[in-house]
């Protein structure tokens, strides 16, 4: 039987992953993957969702491992 922390914490760790790689595919598009790129402002605040997005995931995966 899982814990209501459990299940918190491995949410909160795909949530986390989802947005890292949501974020992530928006920041190589353009010169990997030949779409346009990203003007400063937008690309900027997109490498800031990718790393708020790493340290959610990075805090959910920790908590579910140590419950």
């Amino acid at each position: 039987m899982t814990s209501l922390a459990n299940v918190v914490a491995g949410v909160v760790g795909a949530v986390g992953f989802a947005v890292t790689l949501g974020a992530g595919y928006l920041i190589v598009r353009g010169p990997f993957l030949g779409g346009a790129t990203l003007s400063p402002r937008p690309l900027l605040a997109t490498l800031a969702v990718f790393i708020v997005g790493v340290a959610v995931f990075a805090w959910g995966v920790t908590q579910y491992a140590r419950l």
